[in-house]
């Protein structure tokens, strides 16, 4: 049986247990995607740890959610029917799942999103801003230096601020992070650039118009910032649980829930580690899985008693 059959064998199970749940009754609800990052490559395991595309981010979340979802509809049905599941799609792309999954209007009082973050619960999920830095330079012969003008020579001075400056940090949060993904111009060697562009990806600790703000002074005019996406960062609420918290550097549905403002309180947790995700050597501990669900089941029934 692969593990997306056994996932399915044991969602089918938790469903035959409970009683059909309205939106309105749902008081903790566990999300997580269903989507991967390809290529694709078929699921392996070893004694210690199950491999494959999307092994950790994040079908080994969805298991686990699954298998803690039949352990509380074995123990306690009252919890059980008090326990939403919502799975999407999308995650990894545009967060169309989660987007879409706004109109079924679920507004639980505990909302935790599944990702790979090593057992910790996270303190807060970074913010997000994808820029593009656009330069016009005035094409001419290269061997005369007043024939023209490179965009080049102008967008590495406008990056070299960039990456000397003084971005945002915090004690609890973490820092703000960037990185320059892209960089495209230049029509010939023997030509001054007439055109240059740099995307860049900031992971924001503070807000996105915080970011924005410094980061329209330190182009200072040299450069045409477009807004490509972003999101502001979510921070995260303590569990009432004994758990480790550390701050998560990427990106999640949580900044798309639409009820993300309503709810008691917002987690962000799950077996694996993100540093190896989106790659060949994807994979996740077994352990990690049974400690996953495990401490879920623990918080699910912790919250459901508050």
């Amino acid at each position: 049986m692969t593990m997306e059959e056994e996932v399915e064998k044991r969602l089918l199970e938790y469903m035959s247990h409970c009683s059909t749940t309205g939106n309105e009754d749902v008081k903790v609800l566990l999300n997580t995607h269903l989507d991967t990052v390809p290529p694709y490559f078929p699921p392996t395991q070893d004694e210690t740890n199950i491999y494959g595309n999307g092994s950790n981010d994040a079908k080994g979340q969805l298991a686990a959610m699954v298998t803690a979802a039949i352990i509380i509809s074995k123990t306690d049905e009252d919890v059980a029917s008090a326990l939403g599941l919502l799975f999407v799609v999308g995650e990894e792309l545009d967060h169309i799942g989660m987007i879409e999954a706004n109109k079924l209007e679920i507004v639980p009082e505990y909302l935790l999103v599944g990702e790979p973050t090593e057992l910790k619960f996270g303190t807060i999920q970074k913010g997000a801003l994808k820029v593009k830095l656009t330069v016009t330079g005035q094409a001419g012969h290269s061997g005369y230096l007043n024939s023209g003008s490179s965009a080049i020579h102008k967008m590495i001075e406008v990056l070299h601020d960039v990456q000397h400056s003084d971005w945002p940090c915090d004690k609890t949060y973490g820092d703000t992070t960037y990185n320059i993904g892209k960089i495209s111009g230049g029509q010939a060697l023997n030509a001054w650039a007439a055109h240059c562009e740099a995307d860049i990806f900031f992971r924001v600790v503070t807000s996105v118009d915080n970011i924005k703000e410094m980061l329209t002074k330190i182009v200072n005019g040299r450069a045409e910032i477009t807004l490509l996406s972003f999101n502001d960062p979510v921070v995260l609420d303590t569990p009432p649980i004994d758990a480790e918290m550390d701050q998560v550097s990427f990106n999640t549905d949580i900044a798309y829930f639409d009820g993300k403002d309503k709810v008691k309180a917002k987690y962000l947790f799950g077996g694996g580690s993100i540093k190896n995700a989106h790659s060949k050597n994807e994979f996740i501990p077994k352990k990690e899985l049974h400690e996953c669900t495990s401490i879920l089941v623990n918080l699910v029934n912790q919250l459901y008693r508050k």
